[in-house]
Formats: structure tokens, C-alpha cells, sequence
């Protein structure tokens, strides 16, 4: 089944959630600024907002995070950090691969897991959000139909008999999208 929502419309329910979560103007949670930083955005925040979108948009958030998921991954944490706690480029490269869409400029080596984590934007969690419609099913599990739209409610129905339409999980799209990033990575190596 196809993405419903349209890049730009993820976005400006991120921002409208924000807004409503931080008490904030939506025109000043602009698609540079960090939900830390320059929105003043604390954990329990953070956790509201999580809250707010998967109501809204019937989908789970991941639980975990990029780096969390490439320890999973690699088998440990050994080639994720520096000797001063830092991440690597290696760590640095999967997070710019990611669903979040991360820039060199944003997320580079050396940077502390919590500068990471500081880094995010409405942004990066719209282009994420995205990324989880963008992995529907392909066909309605009710009645067979291959098309989706957005119910009244806002959420991705199927066009057919308007059953909720089951995204995979963020946890799904992290994970798929670590092993994708270090499979190119490994790839991109010179040979020999």
C-alpha cells in the first residue's frame, strides 16, 4: 500500500504536536531547529510528544534509538565509541544514513551520544515518522485493496474498507534501516 501522507504533511503535524506539547508558536518550530537547544524541549517533553503522534497518526515511535540498535547489530558497543566517549564515524555514518536524515554538519564524529541526541529536529522526526508509512503492507489484511487514504481521524485507512491500516513499528524501521546503513557501508569499503 502507498504513503498516504505527503512528506510536508508529516512535517506540520510534527509541528502542530510540538507546539502543543511545548506551549510553543508552530511558525517558530521551524525544520532547522533543535527540539533541545532552540525549543527548550525536556525528556518528559519528549515523551508527551512521542505520545501525541502515535495517538494521532495510530503509529509506535521507536522505543530505542540508531545506537542503541547498531550495538544490537555490530554485536557490542566497542566500535560505536571513542576512547573520550565520543561516537565514531562509523556511528556517524549509520545515523546519517538513518531514517532521521541527519547531516554531515549535524552529526559528525567525536560528538557525545547526548549531543546526538540534542541535535534532533521536528524535521528529522517528520522525515522519520514518514519513513514509517512509507513500509504499509501491501494489500489491506480485511479486505484485499491495495490503496490507502486519510481518514477524518487523520490516520492511514485503507481505501477500500476503511480498516486502520498497521504501519511497521519504529523499533521495525530503526532496525531495518541500521542493518541497510551498514551493508552499504561495508560495501563502500575498498576491497583488498
Amino acid at each position: 500500500m502507498r504513503n498516504p501522507f505527503e512528506k510536508e504533511q508529516i512535517h506540520d503535524i510534527v509541528r502542530e504536536g510540538l507546539a502543543q506539547v511545548l506551549g510553543t508558536p508552530v511558525s517558530e518550530i521551524t525544520g532547522d531547529a533543535t527540539l533541545v537547544a532552540d525549543l527548550g524541549a525536556e525528556s518528559l517533553d519528549l515523551v508527551e510528544f512521542r505520545y501525541e503522534m502515535e495517538t494521532r497518526l495510530g503509529v509506535a515511535l521507536p522505543k530505542s534509538n540508531v545506537l542503541d540498535e547498531l550495538a544490537t547489530a555490530l554485536g557490542g558497543s566497542e566500535r560505536l565509541y571513542d576512547e573520550r566517549g565520543g561516537i565514531t564515524e562509523l556511528a556517524a555514518e549509520v545515523l546519517r544514513r538513518s531514517a532521521f536524515g541527519y547531516t554531515e554538519e549535524q552529526v559528525h564524529a567525536g560528538m557525545r551520544p547526548y549531543e546526538v541526541a540534542a541535535a534532533a529536529t521536528s524535521a528529522h522526526w517528520a522525515s522519520f515518522t514518514h519513513a514509517i508509512f512509507d513500509r504499509l503492507p501491501d494489500t489491506c489484511t480485511e479486505c484485499g485493496a491495495g490503496e490507502t487514504e486519510i481518514a477524518v481521524s487523520g490516520r492511514a485507512v485503507c481505501a477500500g474498507c476503511g480498516a486502520a491500516v498497521e504501519a511497521a513499528t519504529g523499533d521495525e524501521v530503526l532496525a531495518e534501516g541500521v542493518r541497510v546503513a551498514l551493508k552499504e557501508i561495508e560495501n563502500a569499503q575498498p576491497v583488498g
